[in-house]
């Protein structure tokens, strides 16, 4: 689930290929299509490049086809890749061999380079002439209307919006209740408290159990510790990696947060394989659904996993519930930091050479941005899988039945977290198209008051170059002198020496870069 790091080199990377590859598209032939729009008359197909995986959920959507049929459009997908780093270099290489489709997903990165060499087609002029409703979106969205615009107005890309949400802290119900903990922690204080007594509980016969287990990365509470990066009025703070929680080192309390760290570890109320960074994802889930963990903070659909993927089987008890963001320091509701509302990794363009095209492809997407193409991507059709009751929509089909529908075979599904074009998200049904244990968790907590989006900051090419050197550094270097003071073998007393380390890595200079890349965005 969590590839943003990879996401953000390869995005870095590409940025800064952009200025090896200009001199290769100098010998791609003129553009001699028709500027007219005559041109898109009667075209009812278009190619379209994107992920493999995409195109496989796509096709087996059942909204789909009343898309293609609304719209009088066919559209030929064409796989581009398996993963990120072999999509994106077969964009280059599409691209650089004329081979690229009248269509397709680039990153924000491959559209500013090739759309300024001539590859692609502005957009601006076809929105402003076919399509009001993209229109509409771009003028009432300020910050997405820098996204997509150069200085000169124009667009050689739309970007893809991306749902609002952040991960779930979520816990074993029936173990809290069998450890005497009767109440949901709201403080780190409280969360330890409870951590103490399910140690004390299963572990007096269990020497590897630990309350808290999970996967990847383990630092994960900085909101709760007002540890986390942001850009708040208008200053870069830590390192931010474009939204979630990201790295304030310099931050009161990320130092305490290091320390609550090391009591974890110190009591064995922490997995060490986690923190050692030498666990796995199926480590981390035997361990949630065979009892030696109790706690986990991570993607908003985890805790639903567990509850069908054998934790009852092995325990009839077995009870996952998600638990409210804690109180800050302060005592204030903990603010989680989302991601961006935009994937500079997702933009659609148009193939220059395909301008003939370009009127179909453009209505084609103004749909999506309709009301009515924007229910029909977000609930279905009325009467077949949605109702709606007074003026509010529910679904009338079963996420897990349709979810749980053999590969190939048609399905109602609305994933809007997977790409399938760029769109708005209607984020209401995002969290409404799930179990109804992570439904009700996020209309409840996916809330202003505990929300906040994550900043949109976009790169030069060598801003972009120096970031994805910096940070493969600095991030190890972080990662790895925290992790030292976490297992206790390096004393805390060296805290602002180990600052000093991070300033030598490279640490600020990150943190002036986006402040550069910030200003010159929004400033």
């Amino acid at each position: 689930m969590r590839k943003k790091k990879a996401f953000y080199l390869v995005f870095a990377a590409l940025l800064a290929s952009g200025s090896v590859l200009a001199g290769c598209s100098q010998n791609a032939k003129p553009d001699t299509s028709d500027n007219g729009s005559g041109s898109g008359e009667g075209s009812s197909s278009f190619s379209y490049l994107m992920h493999d995986k995409f195109i496989n959920w796509l096709q087996e959507d059942k909204w789909y086809p009343y898309v293609e049929k609304a719209t009088g459009t066919t559209v030929e997908f064409v796989p581009g890749g398996s993963n990120d780093d072999e999509y994106y270099a077969s964009v280059d290489q599409k691209i650089i061999s004329r081979t690229f489709p009248d269509s397709g997903i680039v990153s924000v990165s491959q559209a500013t380079v090739y759309g300024a060499q001539g590859a692609f087609v502005d957009l601006s002029p076809y929105i402003d002439e076919f399509a009001p409703n993209i229109k509409s979106y771009i003028e009432k969205n300020p910050n997405y209307k820098t996204l997509i615009s150069n200085k000169d107005g124009q667009i050689y890309g739309l970007v893809a919006e991306a749902p609002l949400f952040a991960d779930f802290i979520f816990y074993r119900a029936d173990h809290f209740e069998k450890a005497g903990i009767t109440k949901a922690p709201q403080t780190i204080d409280e969360l330890t408290d409870a951590m103490r007594k399910l140690k004390a509980y299963y572990g007096k016969d269990d020497k590897n159990y630990y309350p808290m287990v999970g996967r990847e990365g383990y630092i994960r509470f900085q909101s709760a510790f007002n540890a986390a990066a942001s850009y708040d009025d208008g200053i870069s703070k830590g390192v931010y990696a474009n939204g979630k929680t990201g790295t304030d080192l310099y931050s009161d309390g990320y130092k305490k947060m290091v320390e609550w760290y090391k009591t974890l570890y110190s009591e064995g109320l922490i997995d060490p394989e986690w923190v050692a960074g030498s666990g796995t994802e199926e480590s981390w889930e035997s361990k949630m659904l065979t009892g030696q963990g109790s706690i986990s903070y991570d993607y908003l659909t985890r805790p639903s996993w567990f509850m069908d993927n054998g934790g009852p089987d092995n325990d009839p008890d077995y009870n996952i519930a998600i638990l409210p963001y804690l109180k800050d320091l302060n005592g204030n509701p903990s603010v989680q930091t989302t991601e961006t509302q935009y994937n500079t990794l997702r933009a659609m363009v148009i193939n220059a050479d395909s301008k003939d095209k370009a009127e179909t492809i453009i209505k084609f997407l103004d749909y999506l941005y309709s009301e009515e193409g924007q229910t029909l991507v977000s609930w279905g059709v009325e009467g077949e899988s949605y109702k709606d009751e007074g003026g509010k929509k529910q679904y009338t089909v079963d996420f897990s039945e349709q979810e749980a529908t053999p590969a190939g075979e048609p399905r109602w599904s609305f994933l809007n977290d997977r790409l399938t074009f760029v769109k708005p998200i209607d984020n209401d049904a995002f969290y409404s198209w799930n179990t109804e244990l992570v439904r009700n968790a996020a209309l409840e907590l996916f809330t202003d008051e505990n929300l906040k989006t994550g900043v949109q900051v976009t790169y030069t090419a060598e801003q972009a170059k120096q970031l994805a050197d910096l940070s493969a550094k600095v991030n190890e270097a972080v990662t790895a002198g925290v992790t030292e003071f976490v297992n206790g073998k390096r004393p805390m007393s060296e805290w602002d020496a180990f600052l000093g380390e991070m300033e030598t890595a490279g640490y600020k200079k990150i943190v002036a870069l986006q402040q550069e890349a910030y200003d010159a965005m929004y400033k």
